[in-house]
Formats: C-alpha cells, structure tokens, sequence
C-alpha cells in the first residue's frame, strides 16, 4: 500500500494551497505548500517501518498548523 495514499493533508494553513507530502532522500518527510512554500520540519525514520509513522508525524503538523514560513515578518 503506498504511503501517500494512507496519509491525508488539509490545505495549507497559511494560504490555503495545496499541500504535498514529500520524501527527503529516504531518511524522513515533511509537508511542504506547493503555493506559497510553507512548510513542516522534517521527520526522520531510521529503518522502513518507520516510514508510515514518519510521514504519518509529517502530515499531523501540517493539519495542525505547525509550519515554518519565510515570508517577511514570520
């Protein structure tokens, strides 16, 4: 079952664009708005069944608001 499809993102926070669950080179995952650049911190997995969990992490900042933006003033 791929992991992308268990896991489910809400609009960005900050704008409402569209979120996107990404994979850094196999060591973790994070939420990133394909819009405005918004996005989570990183959430490391060590082996691959802590992948589920990691982007499972991931998409719960995300729906919680829990994002960094580089916009002035943030």
């Amino acid at each position: 079952i791929d992991i992308f499809e268990q896991v489910e993102l809400n609009d960005c926070p900050i704008c409402n664009g569209a979120g996107l669950l990404e994979e850094e080179i196999g060591t973790g995952y994070y939420a990133i708005c394909m819009d405005c650049g918004s996005r989570t911190v990183t959430i490391d997995f060590r082996n691959p069944d802590g992948r589920l969990d990691a982007a499972k992490r991931a998409a719960m900042l995300w729906n919680t608001g829990k994002v960094v933006n580089s916009a002035p003033g943030e």
